[in-house]
This record gives structure tokens, C-alpha cells and sequence, in this order.
């Protein structure tokens, strides 16, 4: 059973419904002189609802009211009963149920209809026509978190079995998609033969052809907001076919790919930036990147190449620097770095140097100067928790720190000494905790000034992996 028929039945337990609001002006003719076989009253209608039929049910719960308070809006509400005054319903959806009587719509929310500042859509308490809240998305949403509307009940398509829909902005200015769905009830239904979803400003955002099944089916296409083409590709019954192009806001290509029995073609692959200059190129074999990849500058050179292997990267990875020279190295094992990572300065020498596990772990790495001066050191084990000593140095090659790591903790001394080679500061840690007694007190020179700054050299250079 649908766990949501199964909430219905449960004596009106409506979370599975308390997503979609439908907001609709009634004349209430009647109430029930007892309550349902669920525990609910039942309201007569003067027209029909939003879902069909003129009865509605509530209780206490489905209304979010303690025993007296709705004890209270019943009393209120025989006098509108008698004063045959409009009142603005709040339904929960449109439910599907097993019993007549589990299909009668559940009022969340009853109000006076006093005029337009009761609804916050114009015309509620002045059309009569029911509006059911939808999100940007257009599925049905609470009408405090909607982004669109659509006004019920539904017209008929000119496809037999279909209905048309024109959902609006929340304000109602503008038209934000409009198509057929299978179902009077657009909640329960499905968009069938095509839609169209508008921008704001009533350019077209998305066209897509579908099938009387609900599947893509022909061409569809996508703009940006000046009406610049950005995707378009064909579709057979729920399957892409045939060429399937994207665009740059400029207008130039960006990437074409050929499809057929919704896989993509084998064959070379190239794709280009918003100046239409060549920005990579690969092969697809089995729908999957294979061989090479080629990454451009602007100007047409190298920017980088990876190796791969079924989709993964599989081999050395190489980035140039625009002179055409190594600017890093990483071999890489199903889309892990594994082994020795290396970026190096234009001139040619080291600048970073890292090693990873078998799993693409970090496990130790160094940082060099332009001079090829070591200018940090630090490890991991294979938890990633930093282990030994980490140290940094100075561009002139004195030590500036040596902190004492056990399990990503300062564990053991913690020293920071000055570019002349003088000791800063010195502290002795036990599992990240500094240690005051006569044998190991934190010392140092000025430590108001000295530890900050200590402190935030290690935090930027233990960012640095």
C-alpha cells in the first residue's frame, strides 16, 4: 500500500500530504452533526472543490489546534455557516483514497475571506479559483515556501486525456511553464507531449519534447536569458539520439557529442571556450574518456595532459606552465594519487614534493624554496593524523619551527626559534596539552606577541598538504 494512503487511514495523520497546499475561496453550507467513522468533521461546500466533490474534512490535528481552540473555531464557524460568508480553505492536496470517504480533500487552514489582503496571491478571496503552491521546481510545495502557482481546476488539453497547464509566478505576472499533464489532478499526474518553461521576463528558459508516455521525445533545447541558445539535442523515446550540442553565452560551441540507442558514439572528442579556441580534446571508446587528455591555453599550447583508462585517470598526470615547461607530476591509479606528486618552479627545480600511499593517502611531503633551500617538512600516517616532527625553516636556511606531533597532536617539545638563530619560544606538550611545571614551562621572549604569531605560522603552513 502507498505509505501515504496508509498515514490517511491512520486517523488522519497527515505528514505525507503537509508538502503541497491547495488555497481555495468556499461558501461553507454545512457541518456534519458527527464526526466521520476516522474522528472528522465533515464540511459541506458550496461549489465544487479544487479535487472534485463540495465535502472537505477536518479535526483538531489536521488544522494544527489544541481540543479548545478548535472547539472554538467550530462555534465561529457555525456563525459563518449561518452568515453563508466566504471562507479561504487551505487543503492538503488531493488525496487518492481506498473509501469515499478517504478521498474527501483535509483542510490544513480555515480564514475569514475579508477582501485580497487575506490571500497571498491576488484575486484568491475575489476568483473563486483554487491555487495549488509550487516550488521552483514545480512540484507541489507549502504555500509559504512557493515559488509559482497553478490555478485548478484544470482546462482540457486539446489531446484526448490531457489537461493544460499554465503554472504562474507567485504573483501571478508571468507565466513560468506551461504543457499538458495525464491527469486532471496535477499532483497525480505527469507532464505528457512537451512542455515550455519561461524566464521571468517571458523568454523561453527550456523547451522539451516528450511522448504521449511522458518520455523525451524529439528535439529539445535549453536558453540563457538573453535567448541565446546554451543545449539542444534529440530524444527518442526517453533516450538521447543523434547530435547533442552545448553553447557558450557568446554562442560558440562548447561540446558535441553524437549519441545513438542513447550511448554516446566512439570517437574523438574536442571541446572549446567562449572564444571558440580549443580547450580539450579526448577519445570516448564505450562511452568512457580513453587515451589521452588534452588540456589547451587560449593560445593553442599544452596546459596539461592526463592519461586514462575507462573513464578513470590512469598513469602520469602532467601540467605545463605556458612556456611549455613541467609545473607538476602526479601518477595517478584509478583517480588516486599514488607514489611521488611533484610541482617545480618555472625555473625547473622542486618546489613541493609528496608522497602517497597505495590508497592515495598523504603521507609525508616537503616544500622547497626558488633557491632549493628545504623549507618545510611534515608526516602522516595512514589515518591522515600527523605523526614525528614537523619542522619549517627560514629562506635563509635557519630552522623556524620543530613541533612534536603524536597523532595529529602536539605531543613532546614544541621550539620556534628567531631568523637569527636565537630560541623564541619552547613548550613541552602531553596529547595536545601544554605542560607548566619547573622542568618544561612554556618560555619565551615577549610570549604575548611571540606565541600568536608563532600559532599562526603553523596554521599556515600546516595547510599547506
Amino acid at each position: 500500500m502507498n505509505p501515504c494512503k496508509t498515514a490517511l487511514l491512520a486517523a488522519l495523520l497527515w505528514p505525507c500530504l503537509a508538502h503541497a497546499d491547495i488555497v481555495q475561496r468556499q461558501v461553507i453550507t454545512g457541518m456534519g452533526l458527527a464526526p466521520d467513522s476516522q474522528g472528522a468533521d465533515v464540511l459541506t461546500v458550496a461549489s465544487d472543490t479544487a479535487c472534485g466533490g463540495r465535502q472537505v474534512r477536518m479535526d483538531a490535528r489536521s488544522v494544527d489546534l489544541d481540543d479548545a481552540a478548535y472547539a472554538a473555531l467550530k462555534t465561529t464557524l457555525a456563525a459563518q455557516v449561518r452568515d453563508g460568508s466566504p471562507m479561504l480553505l487551505t487543503l492538503a492536496s488531493c488525496p487518492v483514497g481506498e473509501t469515499a470517504e478517504m478521498a474527501v480533500p483535509i483542510v490544513r487552514k480555515l480564514a475569514a475571506c475579508r477582501g485580497e489582503s487575506v490571500g497571498a496571491v491576488t484575486g484568491t478571496c475575489t476568483d473563486g479559483r483554487a491555487r495549488l503552491y509550487l516550488q521552483a521546481r514545480f512540484f507541489p510545495v507549502a504555500q509559504a515556501d512557493a515559488e509559482n502557482v497553478l490555478l485548478l481546476p484544470l482546462a482540457k488539453g486539446h489531446a484526448e486525456g490531457t489537461w493544460r497547464v499554465e503554472v504562474l509566478d507567485v504573483s501571478e505576472q508571468y507565466v513560468r511553464m506551461a504543457g499538458l499533464v495525464d491527469a486532471s489532478d496535477y499532483a497525480q499526474g505527469k507532464l505528457v507531449r512537451g512542455y515550455t518553461v519561461y524566464y521571468p521576463g517571458g523568454k523561453v528558459e527550456k523547451k522539451v519534447a516528450q511522448d504521449a508516455q511522458g518520455r523525451q521525445d524529439g528535439v529539445s533545447s535549453t536558453y540563457y536569458p538573453d535567448g541565446t541558445l546554451e543545449t539542444q539535442g534529440g530524444w527518442r523515446a526517453g533516450l538521447p539520439e543523434g547530435l547533442h550540442r552545448e553553447f557558450h553565452s557568446t554562442g560558440k560551441l562548447r561540446v558535441a557529442l553524437e549519441y545513438r540507442n542513447g550511448k554516446s558514439i566512439d570517437g574523438p572528442v574536442q571541446s572549446f571556450d567562449e572564444s571558440g579556441s580549443l580547450n580539450t580534446s579526448y577519445e570516448l571508446r564505450g562511452g568512457k574518456m580513453e587515451g589521452e587528455l588534452l588540456i589547451y591555453y587560449p593560445d593553442g599550447k599544452i596546459a596539461s595532459r592526463r592519461q586514462v583508462s575507462k573513464g578513470k585517470f590512469n598513469g602520469v598526470s602532467i601540467d605545463y606552465f605556458s612556456d611549455g615547461a613541467v609545473r607538476s607530476s602526479m601518477p595517478m591509479v584509478d583517480d588516486l594519487p599514488v607514489g611521488e606528486a611533484l610541482e617545480f618552479y618555472p625555473s625547473g627545480s622542486v618546489q613541493t614534493q609528496q608522497q602517497y600511499d597505495s590508497k592515495g593517502r598523504l603521507r609525508n611531503t616537503r616544500r622547497y624554496s626558488a633557491q632549493g633551500l628545504l623549507v618545510l617538512e611534515r608526516r602522516w600516517d595512514g589515518e591522515q593524523r600527523e605523526q614525528g616532527i614537523s619542522r619549517s625553516w627560514y629562506d635563509n636556511g635557519q630552522l623556524e619551527h620543530a613541533i612534536a606531533y603524536v597523532d595529529d597532536k602536539r605531543h613532546g617539545w614544541s621550539r620556534s626559534w628567531r631568523e637569527d638563530g636565537s630560541l623564541a619560544s619552547e613548550c613541552r606538550y602531553v596529547a595536545g596539552e601544554a605542560q607548566e611545571n619547573a622542568q618544561g614551562d612554556c618560555s619565551g621572549a615577549s610570549p604575548s606577541a611571540t606565541v600568536p604569531q608563532v600559532l599562526q605560522t603553523e596554521q599556515a603552513w600546516r595547510s599547506l598538504h
